[in-house]
């Protein structure tokens, strides 16, 4: 495609006339504020996406115009009720890959620009290559038979009600009224009939649950413009599309408060253990429900138990922004630091013969857990995802799965396979590189310093607990992990320091306590997170703990968790000053945003949640231990692969002479030095990093080359008037475009005399005016544009002696 201008001008010869495409981006002081609401610009997907578009006062609205690539979308967009020099709505037929929006008004210097980079419904965004294979579960879930390779499936809509009795039933018709129907007051001060739409359908490969309150039908009448996000527990391999059951989503303690509440199958570890897939998710299918609702909502919760639990927190430090607050429950940091591993190695050793002497109290002073039977369920609970031949769960067919001997080429369901993306495989074997390591481990010590464990008791664990092989299987060795992969932990944010998105984010960590019972979920990971925070940020601020046992205590507990939340996430919201979000969070937190336990019925008592403490609340819901901090390492560590030091024998009370022959043989290159970071550690790379697949942006500056007509070129002493058709190629690129038109002229003696009697611009200097014989693009108008022929005002140049320089002497804007 071609741009024809005809001009008439003035100049000394009929010379090549060179025409510079300067670069399209908004200028810094650009008065047009694009936005894209619906996510961060680059993670745009389906095609779609909910803008924004912010007018100064001195610019018309209706003289505004708005194109995507060139396309104008103005139509798309309405004001804001809120604020009429605002243009929100959703545009359509964003491309794949990069695109350019652009807002430009008439009497503005330049157009503001964005770029826009789309990806499929189906993702991934920046969670790496899909995995495969991949096992479809649509049908099981009433969503039919999946449309394509990726899983999707047709959108499906259902409605709820609540009951008077307190029970979710199907409604046939939402504008219908059963005879139980409740109401509900949400958190806005609305009284409404209870009825809740349910959509369900499939994004990024994954099974979604949305569900909404819809008095009459209406989104708009229920909705108090916040949203939460449920995640849930578990940990496995991957490989399968997973379930998200209605009733994930139909939670009446958010429901009821006018909350719409989002979940899908892969935020919910018991699919897939992958934090960087559960926040992709997170970014499409947050995008989609904004998109649907027309506008964001004022802040999202993130809400999840267990794996759940990680999943918030590590998204929060790694991709902020998707979550403003979060509440997590029978909450550990992250999925690269529980205690599996070690609750694993120690219950298989004290099955074992040389264990039988261990009595139920020695155990316990070696796991640190007061249960004795809690560390055998930590270790077989979701210690399988460890070991490729156990990880998967169903569907996914006992055939497909690696067998070392059987199928060595078959499905690797441990969970460094399940985040291959981010570990990257070693080169020598194939498989997934593994952080896991416990060389140095001194299992026990604490117990040894106790004298609750003799030192050959002590011995004899450290000689026979063993480790993990590349395949997850028992060994004799201890485990070693892969120095590429403990580099990995750190700078990629999968050990979760509280760093990142951390610090402006409020948490409410909520624990159901269990440490008395045999459960996976001991108290110690909440303290241990706290600790985490204050090591790297200097405070928690922005971290409160909450405690509770027994369903009365435990739903009040819930629900302040859900009340202090959103007052303190309003008073963020409503915090206009320049402080940071960080110090927003700090000051902004409410009274009652204090570490607390309740007790009794449900009565509330303020108690700090502090390791030492010796309040009611730490008295009633006390802390232990777990297998690492018993072996010696601080609460607040961050250490994985500990560094190595020599053994004392001094500092094992008076051992005999085997003893020591016998430590230095346990522990032949030393053992581990807490005083010391840990092998591979180092600062957090930074936040929102990507794995894939690589977003290629295409604008750059560009150059347009013009061709004149040398057709009546009439020549003078003191120059010639010359009436130039010029054809601009290639065609100018899909936004406004400034063009600087440069003349080439010959250069002498007389020629420098005569340009300081007839002063020009500099060379290299822009000219702000438009020449006569060309015209701005009309707001609005597309296609290439045709200047009226008027007569130029610039003087004629002399053509003397010899060399040439280009001189800039005009601009326009052109669009497409």
């Amino acid at each position: 495609m071609k741009t024809t201008i005809k001009l008439l001008t003035t100049l000394v010869s009929a010379a090549l006339t060179l025409c510079v495409l300067l670069p399209s981006t908004a200028s810094a002081g650009s008065p047009i504020k694009l936005e894209i609401l619906s996510s961060k610009p680059n993670r745009v997907t389906g095609g779609d996406a909910l803008v924004a578009v912010t007018i100064p006062d001195r610019v018309s609205p209706a003289k505004t115009n708005v194109r995507l690539n060139g396309k104008s979308v103005k139509s798309s967009l309405s004001p804001d009720s809120g604020n009429p020099r605002r243009l929100t709505g959703v545009v359509s037929g964003f491309r794949s890959g990069s695109n350019r929006l652009s807002a430009w008004a008439r009497s503005l210097n330049s157009p503001a620009n964005l770029e826009v980079f789309n990806s499929p419904i189906t993702g991934p965004v920046f969670s790496g290559p899909h995995q495969t294979p991949f096992i479809c579960r649509t049908a099981e879930s009433d969503l039919g038979e999946p449309l394509d390779e990726n899983c999707s499936a047709n959108r499906k809509t259902e409605y709820f009600y609540r009951t008077t009795g307190g029970d979710f039933k199907p409604l046939a018709d939402p504008a219908q009224k059963p005879g139980d129907l409740a109401q509900t007051t949400t958190s806005d001060g609305r009284t409404v009939d209870y009825i809740v739409r349910v959509e369900s359908g499939t994004v990024n490969r994954a099974m979604y649950r949305w569900a909404i309150l819809v008095p009459g039908g209406d989104p708009q009448a229920g909705w108090n413009d916040r949203l939460v996000f449920k995640h849930g527990g578990g940990c496995t391999a991957g490989h399968q599309q997973g379930i998200a059951n209605v009733e994930q989503v139909l939670q009446n303690d958010y429901l009821k408060r006018g909350f719409s509440v989002v979940t899908s199958s892969l935020t919910n570890f018991q699919t897939a253990c992958n934090d960087v897939l559960s926040a992709e998710t997170v970014s499409m299918l947050k995008e989609y429900v904004i998109e649907k609702l027309g506008r964001a909502p004022d802040w999202t919760i993130g809400d999840g138990a267990s794996g759940g639990s990680m999943q918030v927190q590590l998204n929060t430090q790694n991709y902020p922004g998707l979550f403003d607050g979060i509440i997590p429950s029978a909450s550990f940091p992250d999925n690269v630091t529980p205690p599996q591993p070690d609750c694993r190695l120690l219950y298989r050793y004290f099955d074992s013969a040389a264990a039988t002497g261990l009595t139920g109290a020695e155990r316990v002073a070696i796991t640190g857990i007061i249960n004795e039977q809690a560390c055998i369920a930590l270790g077989s609970n979701t210690g399988d995802v460890l070991d490729a031949s156990e990880g998967c769960a169903n569907p996914v067919p006992s055939e497909l799965i690696f067998d070392p001997i059987t199928n060595p080429g078959g499905i690797r369901c441990s969970l460094m396979e399940s985040m291959v993306n981010t570990y990257g495989r070693d080169p020598a074997t194939g498989y997934a590189r593994s952080p896991i390591d416990n060389v140095g481990t001194q299992y026990g010590l604490e117990a040894l310093a106790e004298g609750k464990i003799s030192l050959n008791e002590f011995l004899d664990l450290n000689k026979l607990v063993g480790g993990f092989d590349v395949n997850g299987d028992f060994r004799a060795e201890r485990s070693v992990g892969d120095p590429e992969a403990l580099e990995t932990i750190y700078k990629t944010g999968r050990i979760n320091r509280g760093g990142g998105g951390n610090p402006g984010t409020p948490i409410i960590d909520v624990r159901r306590y269990a440490d008395d019972r045999p459960n996976v979920h001991i108290f110690l990971p909440s303290y241990m997170m706290r600790a985490r925070i204050r090591a790297t940020n200097g405070g928690s601020p922005n971290h409160v703990m909450f405690r509770a046992s027994g369903p009365v205590n435990n739903r009040a507990m819930e629900d302040a968790a859900i009340d202090t939340m959103s007052a303190w996430l309003d008073a963020i919201k409503a915090d206009d000053s320049n402080a940071s979000l960080p110090e927003k969070v700090a000051k902004n937190r409410p009274a009652d945003a204090v570490d607390a336990c309740w007790a009794g019925d449900g009565q509330r008592t303020d108690d700090p949640a502090e390791i030492g403490a010796t309040g009611p609340c730490t008295t009633l819901y006390p802390p232990h231990s777990l297998p690492q901090q018993r072996a010696g390492k601080p609460l607040a560590s961050l250490v994985y692969k500990c560094q190595l030091k020599p053994v004392n024998a001094a500092d094992y009370g008076s051992p005999n002479p085997a003893q020591v022959v016998r430590l230095n043989q346990i522990f032949p290159s030393g053992v581990c030095d807490y005083s010391k970071p840990g092998v591979g550690e180092q600062p957090l790379k930074g936040t929102d990093i990507s794995f894939g697949p690589e977003q290629t942006v295409e604008f750059r500056k560009r150059k347009l080359f013009m061709k004149t007509s040398k057709r009546r070129v009439h020549r003078s002493k003191r120059g010639g008037r010359v009436k130039l058709t010029a054809t601009l190629y290639p065609c100018p690129a899909v936004t406004w475009q400034r063009v600087i038109f440069e003349r080439k002229v010959r250069k002498g003696n007389q020629g420098q005399e005569d340009q300081e009697e007839h002063p020009s611009p500099r060379p290299g200097r822009k000219d702000q005016r438009l020449l006569p014989g060309l015209r701005q693009a009309k707001d609005g108008q597309g296609g290439p544009q045709e200047a009226p022929e008027e007569e130029a005002e610039e003087a004629a140049r002399p053509l003397v002696g010899g060399g040439t320089f280009r001189l800039r002497f005009a601009a326009l804007w052109l669009h497409e």
